[in-house]
This record gives structure tokens, C-alpha cells and sequence, in this order.
């Protein structure tokens, strides 16, 4: 039996057969080609073969569609060709060297940038050379085949590898690395699949065909388990699926404390895929369109009609649940379209959402005018503007939407007058200036991913220093208290829809600061619900003023805890 601890990332406890991927003995063979001309064309072959096995493959979310995206983009990058090219002719590699040479030229100057977010492009890089060799070797290098339901053990996996895969036999992933904001865990959640990263040396100890017990809750994986293990894992999984059937009996219900504080609890979505597993869930709405997960796909891009399908489409699926709020496009980041010219050093600081749509004008005109046109079927539609700095930005916006509206007035096109604008409230500038921002827009909400990010001064994809990345940092809960009192005293509503709001655990203190929404993952809003209706309002504002009179995290953290164990646990 061999027992590890890593990271949880997707929840759910599992048991079954392992199937072992390890990319040992991956190897190109590195020789000096006669004839330049026939390996460039063998490479040339290989290049179209690879677009369209990534044109034809088999996905099911929005997520797993920007994927492909990407990859598409990184496939068809100059630089990157050009020195594939340059090998082949200058160096006279074959063309499986010449493409391994280039992939890792570029993904160790990645690795040179640090952790995190450089180290996950490096990933990608390198999932784009494997998609190549395996083209230009004609058999599968890294491709990898699920014949029946197992529980992936791989030392690590690639998004190429991940899309390749038969979900219907995927029932659990256990990586040997990896983290929380990986695209592999990125997928993995997206997918509803329970996984368990950073095990160490895990997969050098499993065979194909041995049990594997895994909880991608709690983080930890047996390989082998004794038979009391094997018991114990067993009592998980039938817990989680007796669990998970309480909390769907309650999913009509309202997420209402013990002393009648009401909160709207609704979705985060990518696209329409999303929107079943909301109304299953019990959503009151779409707190959280994200309408640049539609826009990595080109198809969408180019094609305005089918842009508007989708959300006119969405606006009716849900209308009758609640509002439909969609972002506008943060593009930018590591959400980059071909052909847009975002090119950066420091992308998470840098050209992105409302700072790109700004100067590129006939994009972001067309998507208002597409949102513009789906409040025309339901007056629950709302707008919401990302990485907002300060007013003058706002109001800046605020006038170019005007200005769209007057076009729509002027071409006969109906919409909604009165539909509600929003600000994300991302970036510690807009935090402290809530209450000038308040005065320009019908609600507010706190995007904590990048507002813990900017506050602290925290990679939050870096390992190395992923122990500062701390949301209950008093500066954090300042800064988001602050949010919500603005917001109150101005009379606008206030949501939050960054990873925190999910988290069960923070419950207790965002019911006590007085939320009007939250807005999360499906999978997350059910295990809210219950835990709200056992809290008491009062107690929670208790807890909150508590709280904030703490120093640092540690404390605060300590102070949930007892008040959860008393409150808020059934």
C-alpha cells in the first residue's frame, strides 16, 4: 500500500482501477538530415495533420473549447514556426529535432521567469511541441486511451492529452505535480472531476489494473489500499453520494438564515453548457457570464449572428430564474486571441479587459450591441464592466455605451432602457473609491481572484509564495467590507463572484458583512444554500466586527473556525 497527501482540486471520493500514464522514454531521436527540402515537407505534413486533429477533436465545455483555442494559436505562431524552419535548413535537423529543439528554446526562457504564470505557459508550449512529434512520428507519443472506467495516475498531463481522453471512463485523476490554477485543474473542475494534485512520486509506485482510493477533497490517494483503507474510502464515496442527494432535496429552497437574511445565490457560466447545471443546482440567476471564454473560439469571433444566438439564447433559458449578467471581454492576461497583438511582459498588469476593449472600439461595439439585443427578450439582462481603475475609466465606458445605445436608437434596434450596468470591483484603486463608483452604476461586484492578487502583491499561480495568498488577510477584508458599505449607502447591490464566494467556509463572514448576491460554480451552490440556512445574521455581523478588529490572517482564520464549529455545521 502506498499512501499520499497532495492538493485537492476537484472534489469527490473514488475508487477504481488505475490506468498509469508516464511520459518516461518519450525520446526524439536527434540526427542530421541529408535532405532539408523532404524533412521540411515531412514537417509540413505533420503541421496540417496537427491543426486538424485539434479542429476534429471531441470536447463538451466551454472551457475545453478555449483550450483548444489556445493551443490552436500557439501552433500557428510565427516566431515559433519560423525557427522550427530555421533548424530544418540552417542546422540540418530531422524535423521531430528540429521542433523539439524550438518548443524548448522557447519553454525554458519561460521557466527562467519564475513560477506560476510563466511556468503554465512553459506547459503549454510544451504540449504544443508533443502535438507536433507525434504528427511527424505517426503514432501517438503522447496520446493516451481509456478503455474502461479507471482513475488516471500520471506523473503529469498535458491539456492536449487531457482532451484526448474518454471522459466517460475518466472517474478520477492523481497527478505527481501540479496546482490549483494549472489548466489540467482549470479542466479537471470544469469536467466534475475529482482530482488530486502534487503527490509526489506517486505514479512510480502504480500499475495498470491496481486499485487506487482517492478523495480530491481532502487531497489524499492510496495505491493498493489495505482492506480497512479500502472500508474507509468505500464510507467516503458512500457519503458523498448520499450528501449530494440532501443537497439536491433543497435545491427549491431560498438561501435564507435563521433570522430571515436572504441572499441570491447564482452561477459563474462560460457559455450555454453551464446554464443546466445552474437551474439543476437552484441558481437565481447568472451572477457571471464569461464572454471571453466565447471569443478564444474564432468561429465566434468572426460570426456576429451566432454571437447573438447565444446570448439571446441564454437571456431566455434563464429568465425566468433571475438576471443574466454578462461581462464584457477581458481578454488579455492569459487570455490572448490570435491576431490582437497582445504581447507582454507582465500580462496580468497589463492590456486587458476594458483597457483593450477601449482600443479596439468595433469589437466591444459589437458585443454591446449583441447584449444590447438580448435584453430586448427579457428585462433581466444586466451588463458588468471588468478591470475597472477609477472613475474616469468608468465614465469613459459608461459613455462609449452610450454612444452604442444612440446607434441602436437610430437603426430601429429594440433593447432594454432601464437594464441594470455594473462594475467589477478587481483592483485595490476601485476598492478604496467604491463609494465615487457607486454613484455611476446599479451594482457592484467584488472579483476577489485579482483583488487578493493586486492587494497583497501575490502571484496566486506561484507555489513558491502561494502561502501569501491569503483572503482572510485583514487588508483583503477591509478592502471588501469597505465595497459593501459604499454599495449599502449609496442603496446599489452588491455580489461577489470570485473564488471566495464559493468557498462554504467564508460563508459566515460575507453573510455577516451583508451581501445582496454571491455567485459561483454550480457544484458549489448547493453546500452554500445549506450552510446559510443555518446561520444567524446576527451572529454573523458579530463575527465580522470581531474579526476586523484581528491582526493577520492566522487570527482571523482561528476566529472562523470557532464560530463555524458553534454556527454554522450541521
Amino acid at each position: 500500500m502506498v499512501q499520499r497527501e497532495g492538493i485537492g482540486i476537484s472534489p469527490g471520493a473514488v475508487i477504481a482501477e488505475a490506468a498509469v500514464l508516464r511520459h518516461d522514454g518519450m525520446s526524439v531521436e536527434h540526427s542530421i538530415a541529408d535532405d532539408s527540402d523532404g524533412e521540411l515537407a515531412v514537417f509540413s505534413a505533420a503541421y496540417s495533420s496537427a491543426l486538424s486533429s485539434l479542429d476534429s477533436a471531441l470536447v463538451s465545455s466551454d472551457d475545453e473549447k478555449a483550450m483548444l483555442m489556445m493551443l490552436q494559436t500557439m501552433l500557428s505562431d510565427p516566431e515559433y514556426l519560423d525557427l522550427i524552419k530555421e533548424n530544418i535548413r540552417e542546422r540540418k535537423y530531422n524535423a521531430a529535432w528540429a521542433v523539439e529543439a524550438a518548443t524548448e528554446k522557447y519553454a525554458s526562457l519561460l521557466d527562467k521567469l519564475g513560477d506560476g504564470y510563466f511556468s503554465e505557459r512553459a506547459s503549454d508550449i510544451r504540449d504544443t511541441g508533443y502535438i507536433l512529434i507525434d504528427a511527424i512520428k505517426g503514432e501517438s507519443l503522447s496520446a493516451f486511451h481509456l478503455t474502461k472506467p479507471s482513475i488516471l495516475v500520471a506523473d503529469y498531463l498535458l491539456p492536449s492529452e487531457f482532451l484526448r481522453l474518454n471522459s466517460t471512463f475518466l472517474k478520477g485523476l492523481c497527478l505527481d505535480g501540479g496546482g490549483k490554477t494549472s489548466h489540467i485543474a482549470i479542466l479537471a473542475r470544469s469536467a466534475d472531476i475529482p482530482a488530486v494534485f502534487a503527490l509526489g512520486d506517486f505514479s512510480f509506485h502504480a500499475e495498470n489494473g491496481v486499485t487506487v482510493a482517492m478523495d480530491g477533497k481532502y487531497g489524499t490517494a492510496v495505491i493498493d489500499p489495505q482492506k480497512k483503507v479500502l472500508s474507509e474510502y468505500r464510507q467516503r464515496c458512500d457519503a458523498a453520494a448520499r450528501a449530494d442527494a440532501e443537497l439536491l432535496k433543497e435545491a427549491g429552497l431560498p438561501a435564507e438564515t435563521t433570522d430571515g437574511f436572504r441572499i441570491r445565490l447564482m452561477c459563474n457560466i462560460e457559455g450555454l453548457d453551464g446554464i443546466d447545471g445552474a437551474i439543476s443546482s437552484g441558481a437565481e440567476g447568472v451572477g457571471l457570464f464569461r464572454t471571453e471564454f466565447l471569443v478564444l473560439q474564432k468561429s465566434y469571433l468572426d460570426d456576429e449572428e451566432k454571437m447573438e444566438h447565444v446570448y439571446q439564447e441564454a437571456v431566455m433559458r434563464m429568465s425566468q430564474y433571475g438576471p443574466m449578467t454578462f461581462r464584457t471581454y477581458d481578454i488579455g492576461g492569459d487570455k490572448v486571441i490570435e491576431g490582437m497583438g497582445i504581447n507582454e511582459e507582465n500580462p496580468i498588469l497589463g492590456w486587458r479587459a476594458v483597457r483593450f476593449c477601449m482600443e479596439n472600439k468595433d469589437l466591444f461595439r459589437s458585443q454591446l450591441i449583441s447584449i444590447l439585443k438580448a435584453s430586448a427578450i427579457s428585462d433581466s439582462v444586466r451588463i458588468m464592466f471588468p478591470m475597472i481603475s477609477g472613475a474616469e475609466e468608468l465614465k469613459e465606458v459608461l459613455a462609449f455605451l452610450e454612444e452604442v445605445k444612440s446607434e441602436c436608437r437610430e437603426k430601429g434596434i429594440a433593447f432594454d432602457e432601464d437594464l441594470e450596468i455594473g462594475t467589477m470591483i478587481e483592483v485595490p484603486s476601485a476598492a478604496i473609491t467604491a463609494d465615487v463608483l457607486a454613484d455611476y452604476v446599479d451594482f457592484m461586484s467584488i472579483g476577489t481572484n485579482d483583488l487578493i492578487q493586486y492587494t497583497i502583491a501575490v502571484d496566486r499561480g506561484n507555489e513558491k509564495i502561494s502561502y501569501l495568498y491569503q483572503p482572510l488577510h485583514p487588508a483583503v477584508l477591509r478592502l471588501i467590507k469597505h465595497v459593501v458599505d459604499s454599495a449599502k449607502a449609496k442603496g446599489k447591490r452588491i455580489s461577489m463572484c470570485g473564488e471566495m464566494a464559493g468557498d462554504a467556509d467564508y460563508l459566515p463572514i460575507l453573510v455577516g458583512m451583508g451581501f445582496d448576491e454571491l455567485s459561483m460554480s454550480a457544484h458549489s451552490i448547493l453546500e452554500a444554500k445549506r450552510r446559510i440556512r443555518l446561520l444567524d445574521k446576527g451572529s454573523c455581523t458579530q463575527l465580522v466586527n470581531h474579526v476586523l478588529s484581528l491582526p493577520d490572517a492566522v487570527s482571523i482564520e482561528a476566529a472562523l473556525k470557532e464560530f463555524s464549529e458553534q454556527y454554522g455545521k450541521a
